[in-house]
């Protein structure tokens, strides 16, 4: 045993000397301790050691001859925080005289360098615009050349984009056998994409989400909650997946400063409109001006990149704008909580999660770029299982299941709600049918015309042609204020109260008193304007009227007494006006859906247009209206006395 260690002691001294007497031999050169061509297997060792560096850029320093004896020696993996400009690495290595094929490994950052091998640029790594420069990740590059002296010269320029993220230029330098080399390159860069997986996975479900919100919305359009939530989600699953994706190296750094930045402001105005929405409630005036000042920190982003503006001071910026959506908006739903809107309360803990765990991961970032450190651990990733996610990540996955149970519950009421109101609009349409009748009577020496275009939205229109005793008829238009299965009742409910009262052959002006007591006497709220016209066989004609519009004859608009509408006051007495209907006149009565469509600029169709073609027929009078601009429903109701012919 003692005779071993003896031997042992002389091939390690045996082995020191040669090594030394190596290095004596190649002057500056590092040396790599590797052995031959028929003894190497999956060899691999790191060459940061050693490396001389001089900034400027002169491609004579490529050259595998040129002394750099005079430049600092600095270890590659230790350098600090990238500066921006010129510089040449270099590293003389010495190998052995039969050594077998070799690779060797840099981890740089993308786009700031090219690797030069005994003066021959090699394919690869190259110099990039500041657009497409991004982190350290990791290449390799085949070691072709004779003999045994290698240098590595690597030409390097950092643009300030990169510098404004205080990243260091290189990782990690390798050299040895191709399959070594290879391993470690993939562990290296699988390392760096598998982070990757949870980012891109939480922000598509992100988006995803948000494309599904913006389908909700078209369904149910008035809800402009599910718009603006889908809008919120959609640009902060964007921004999160582009800055999660620049932070593995997967695309340049410049996306987040020119898109995923910028997002963060889009993406809060969003956040804004959708609590507002989800309250019921308009934006107030200092929240307005705040979604405006979020425009000015966009530029300030472009200022980092192009070394304008310190990257910590503009994180401070970002997490001071940032914070009063953290804190004051759920301090606003709490308050509408308190104010009787119980569903502002479900969204209080998810509306703190995104912004608030934004703020604090930049102030992680400022603590890491100021070398605080007390901070640094905001920034940190969390190891989850297997997985490294980033705090943001987590907090964007729960702010999804927050709300996702949130809109679960407000889109189970607004269905409901919807479902309640369409039964009501289905009944008030059924109503409706009976307020105008499927025929109009014949009535001897006049031709009766009348034209229904109900509106979108059930309305209160209405007309009825009722014969009387005595020979003549009493024609009536009226329309009930308001919309939807009130109106209707409220139209079907006067309907049923002039049947009855015209069975007694009472005169215009009583018939309408007599509705207006009946109608006051059931109704709460709402009116009724009504025109009541008794037409005789002889074309006599008697009106009272009770808020309605005038009629027409002959082209022109009759002057008839206006009494209040029906409802509004006990005890109204109404007048009556009297006219003669000669033979080949028309009278034309309308409702105010015909004077108040609307078109597109806004204007009204108007009396001056109305009278223009009162003398037309129903149907042609009505169209002309709806094609202007529908906004109302629409009745028109003609009563043509027929030519005396003679014996």
């Amino acid at each position: 045993m003692r005779g071993l260690r003896v031997l042992l002691l002389l091939f390690l001294a045996c082995g020191s000397a040669a090594l030394c007497a190596q290095t004596a031999a190649s002057g500056d050169a590092t040396v790599v301790p590797i052995i031959d061509r028929a003894h190497a297997q999956d060899w691999s060792r790191d060459i940061n050691d050693g490396w001389r560096v001089h900034e400027g850029d002169d491609p004579v320093w490529a050259s595998p001859g040129f002394d750099d004896s005079g430049w600092t020696t600095v270890r590659l993996d230790n350098l600090g925080p990238s500066r921006p400009g010129w510089r040449w690495y270099r590293l003389h290595l010495k190998l052995h005289e039969n050594h077998p094929d070799l690779s060797v490994l840099i981890e740089g950052g993308e786009g700031t360098y090219a690797l030069y091998l005994n003066g021959v640029e090699q394919p690869g790594p190259q110099l990039c615009s500041s657009l497409s420069v991004n982190r350290p990740i990791e290449r390799t590059a085949p070691v072709d050349v004779p003999g045994a002296d290698l240098e590595i010269a690597l030409r390097t320029h950092i643009t300030t984009g990169y510098v404004s993220w205080g990243l260091p230029q290189f990782m990690t330098a390798a050299l040895g056998t191709p399959d070594a080399i290879e391993s470690q390159r993939a562990a290296m860069q699988s390392g760096r994409l598998y982070a990757a997986f949870p980012v891109i996975a939480i922000n598509l479900l992100l988006m995803l989400a948000g494309i599904a919100l913006f389908a909700l919305h078209r369904s149910q359009p008035n809800q402009t909650e599910y718009l603006w939530l889908g809008l919120y989600i959609f640009l902060l699953g964007i921004s999160a997946l582009l800055w999660g994706c620049q932070l593995n190296g997967v695309l340049p750094l410049s996306v987040n400063a020119l898109v995923s930045d910028p997002l963060i402001y889009a993406f809060i105005i969003a956040q804004i409109e959708f609590t507002y929405s989800f309250g019921g409630r308009r934006v107030s005036l200092p929240w307005r001006v705040y979604e405006w000042l979020l425009f000015v920190p966009v530029a300030l982003s472009w200022l980092v990149w192009e070394g304008r503006l310190p990257g910590a001071l503009y994180l401070a910026i970002e997490a001071s704008i940032v914070l009063p959506v953290a804190l004051l908006l759920p301090i606003l739903l709490f308050l509408w909580y308190r104010r009787g809107n119980r569903e502002a309360g479900w969204l209080i803990f998810p509306s703190l999660l995104p912004a608030t765990i934004a703020a604090l991961g930049d102030l992680g970032s400022i603590s890491i770029t100021l070398g605080w450190h007390r901070l640094d651990f905001l920034d940190d990733s969390i190891q989850i299982g297997a997985a490294q996610m980033q705090a943001a990540d987590i907090g964007d996955l729960l702010f999804l299941l927050a709300i996702a149970v949130v809109m679960f519950f407000r889109f189970t009421r607004v269905s409901r709600e919807q479902a309640r109101a369409a039964a009501e609009l289905e009944a008030a349409r059924e109503i409706q049918q009976r307020l105008v009748p499927a025929s109009l009577p014949a009535l001897t020496g006049y031709t009766l015309e009348a034209a229904y275009l109900p509106a979108q939205e059930v309305g209160g229109d209405f007309y009825q042609v009722l014969s009387q005793s005595d020979g003549s008829a009493l024609v009536v238009v009226g329309d009930v204020s308001g919309k939807g299965l009130k109106a209707a009742m409220t139209g079907a409910l006067a309907i049923g109260a002039l049947r009855t009262l015209a069975a007694e052959n009472l005169g215009p002006a009583a018939l309408l008193s007599r509705l207006n007591r009946q109608i006051r006497d059931t109704q709460d709220s709402g009116f009724i304007t009504c025109l009541c016209t008794r037409i005789g066989p002889e074309g006599a004609v008697t009106v009272a009227n009770a808020g309605h519009l005038s009629p027409y004859r002959r082209g022109e608009e009759i002057a008839v007494d206006s009494g209040l509408p029906l409802g509004i006051a006990a005890g109204i007495e109404y007048s009556e006006t009297h006219f003669q209907l000669e033979p080949g006149d028309t009278l034309t009565l309308i409702s105010d859906g015909v004077v108040e469509a609307m078109n597109a600029e806004g204007q009204l169709y108007g009396f001056e247009r109305t009278r223009a073609i009162s003398m037309q027929s129903a149907g042609s009078i009505a169209s002309a209206a709806q094609d202007f601009g529908q906004e109302d429903d629409i009745t028109v109701l003609t009563v043509a006395r027929g030519a005396v012919v003679s014996a």
